[in-house]
């Protein structure tokens, strides 16, 4: 028997997905531990989340501090996916706005804006289907401007960055990604890496199982693989092993936003076939 581990990227919809039945699961509500883990219970939660859906597939998210304050607000179009549709909002335990941006149909789709606890500007930018269009600008806390870039299109046109008494600075891009440290480093080599890490179940191979697992996980800012689990789930033995095979990954170099590391969430897909 012949069988293929195909590390494939899909986008969009499936057929079936159209078709799905309406109906409208019940509010649902969980704790979460402080690094986002679903709890059975209250004890040692740190969030608690509730989960309102607008269709079969469509919702709302909302998480809260334990004292009630909301931490996030988060419309999808597709809950279960974490396809985001319309605002995403994020809060600091005072209440204060935290970051506010905009989607439609899981690209960022207007104006993007984040804040410092005290409700100071820290940075704003404008996007279409996913990409930049206009002027992107971050200050430091004393209101100084830090980072400046023009874009038309998704393509970065000029770009200075400037020192806390606003002189210039060497220019360093905002956002940069986790690399896994073979090949390119992107995406496609960390899925290729997880492929060859899997090893296909026996019993799913006698079961002859085929189909897609999505699995999701954190490379932290120490460039730890860390937070695996199951988004799309498609036979016990295959999820254990797809959740095995993220985890030995090697450390990554972490990713960076605006020169700091920080902790960047990946979703990964592994198909599996029969031949």
């Amino acid at each position: 028997m012949k069988h293929a581990i195909l590390p494939l990227i899909f986008l969009g919809l499936a057929a079936g997905e159209a078709a799905a039945q309406q109906i409208i699961p019940p509010l649902k509500k969980e704790f979460l531990d402080s690094a986002w883990h679903v709890l059975p219970s209250a004890a040692g939660a740190r969030y608690r989340r509730e989960t309102e859906y607008r269709d079969s597939t469509a919702g709302v998210v909302r998480d809260y501090y334990l004292s009630g304050q909301l931490q996030s607000r988060e419309e999808f179009e597709h809950v279960r996916k974490r396809r985001y549709d319309g605002v995403s909002e994020y809060f600091y335990e005072s209440g204060q706005l935290k970051r506010h941006a905009e989607y439609a149909h899981g690209q960022r789709n207007g104006e993007f804006k984040s804040y410092f606890p005290d409700g100071r500007l820290e940075g704003r930018a404008v996007y279409t289907q996913d990409k930049v269009d206009g002027e992107l600008t971050f200050y430091y806390p004393s209101g100084q401007l830090k980072r400046r870039e023009q874009y038309a299109a998704g393509k970065r046109t000029t770009g200075e960055c400037f020192a806390t008494d606003g002189q210039l600075i060497p220019f360093f891009e905002f956002e940069i990604m986790p690399r896994y440290p073979e090949g390119d480093g992107g995406l496609g080599t960390i899925i290729m890496a997880i492929s060859r890490n899997f090893r296909y179940p026996k019993d799913a191979l006698r079961a002859r199982v085929q189909g897609r697992v999505l699995v999701a996980f954190n490379v932290t800012d120490k460039g730890a693989v860390a937070d695996v689990k199951i988004v799309e789930p498609l036979f016990p033995s295959v999820d254990a092993e797809a959740i095995r095979a993220v985890q030995q990954l090697r450390r990554f170099t972490p990713g960076q936003q605006d020169g700091q590391p920080v902790k960047v969430a990946f979703t990964a897909p592994i198909t599996l076939r029969i031949q």
